[in-house]
């Protein structure tokens, strides 16, 4: 996601410089798009007004943030933090209180979308903080996506975006099961997948994983299997936090640690139903 999301800002004027922990990433997209590859966050820290960061998961988070390179290092005063990161809502207040400190001021604004929505500046951003850094980071908020929904204070966003997703594995989960449901019974996979798109299923999710599901393993994952896991842990913790009843988030939480102990983990979300019709074979062999 960092990639497109680095281009979109380009395109907007809006990219100074970039940092990824893989060197030749970053100097690969600081060529194309014209901007300084810097060696550390810190070093990125000190270039920016506005710093923007979109990593795996909250000891990522923390890695770019702490210690003698990172950004709390070398923060301008008054500089703006956007952490686009899937994080939980605890995770966003212990970080938004060492940037403060810091002499900053942090906005949440995960994404709902696709990669290739991120590549387009069209995704949906959920942002949680004061409402006077929400609008400092309109620019940049609009650049990215095509909607910004103001959730709340600091930790809206977070809380928010393991809602939204929630609902994404959910589908996730359901297309899986009914893509090989149909497959078992006898129906081509294109033509059944069809019916999903077309119907009353036919979410966006649907449309944007459709080749993922219907050609598995042909394109790189959007969404790895592992992260999505992640996901789940972080909403069934919420869950249990105010008391709400996710059953099906267990249950579907449960597969996909299934799938990854099975060799899917660094596959699409969408090996789910590549680990159903796997379950489905040995079965079918007995």
């Amino acid at each position: 996601m960092g990639r497109p999301i680095a281009a979109s800002l380009a395109r907007a004027g809006l990219l100074a410089a970039v940092w990824n922990r893989t060197r030749a990433r970053a100097d690969a997209v600081a060529a194309e798009l014209g901007v300084t590859a810097c060696e550390t966050p810190a070093e990125l820290a000190s270039a920016s007004d506005v710093v923007v960061t979109v990593v795996a998961d909250a000891a990522a988070v923390r890695q770019l943030y702490d210690g003698p390179d990172g950004l709390l290092r070398a923060l301008r005063p008054g500089a703006l933090c956007v952490e686009m990161s899937t994080i939980g809502p605890e995770a966003i207040a212990s970080l938004g209180a060492d940037v403060v400190a810091a002499g900053g001021a942090l906005v949440d604004a995960p994404v709902s979308g696709s990669t290739a929505m991120a590549a387009e500046g069209t995704l949906t951003i959920l942002a949680g903080g004061e409402a006077t850094d929400v609008e400092r980071a309109r620019p940049v908020l609009d650049a990215l996506g095509s909607r910004t929904v103001h959730a709340g204070p600091l930790g809206a966003g977070a809380t928010l975006k393991l809602a939204v997703n929630n609902v994404v594995y959910g589908l996730n989960q359901s297309v899986a099961e009914s893509l090989v449901l149909a497959e078992r019974a006898g129906i081509a996979r294109e033509r059944a997948y069809e019916a999903f798109a077309a119907g009353a299923a036919g979410a966006p999710f649907v449309h944007y994983r459709r080749a993922l599901f219907e050609r598995p393993g042909e394109q790189p994952a959007q969404m790895r299997l592992d992260l999505a896991s992640k996901d789940l842990e972080l909403i069934e913790a919420l869950a249990g936090r105010v008391g709400a009843p996710l059953p099906q988030a267990t249950v579907n939480r449960q597969v996909l640690l299934d799938a990854a102990a099975a060799g899917h983990g660094a596959e699409d979300v969408t090996a789910v139903a590549g680990h159903l019709r796997n379950l489905a074979s040995k079965r079918g062999n007995r």
